[in-house]
């Protein structure tokens, strides 16, 4: 098994890269990017909720996997899917930013989420 993006820490160290965000102190904090991965997992189980059906949780729990602090936890996800979560994670954190550049980027982080996610870029205006 893959041990890329694994855990909750290896998602907000690659998003850091990505987001060229890599010396203290850092512009995105652990704390806002766990809630991007947050919300970011609550919007994939919106999108493909049979995702989220069978996986490793402990018995009794049920929902989204929702993270509490950059700990190094296991985020629970089908390989070909770690991809797309990773670039939720990142359309969030940088939707949250005040500068008009990063609106652009933060809309392609979502098209590369939801396109792995469904199979699909979404409908583009006819000309």
């Amino acid at each position: 098994m893959s041990t890329a993006l694994a855990t909750i820490t290896d998602y907000i160290n690659d998003g850091r890269t990505i987001l060229q965000d890599t010396i203290a102190p850092y512009r995105y904090t652990d704390d806002t990017l766990v809630t991007a991965m947050n919300v970011a997992l609550l919007e994939g189980r919106r999108l493909r909720p049979d995702l989220f059906v069978y996986n490793k949780r402990p018995l009794g729990q049920h929902g989204v996997q929702s993270f509490q602090a950059n700990d190094g936890t296991e985020l629970i996800m089908e390989e070909p899917f770690r991809l797309a979560f990773l670039h939720g994670m990142l359309a969030h954190a940088l939707e949250r930013d005040q500068e008009d550049i990063q609106d652009e980027r933060a809309s392609i982080f979502m098209q590369f989420f939801n396109t792995i996610l469904t199979g699909s870029a979404g409908l583009k205006a006819s000309g």
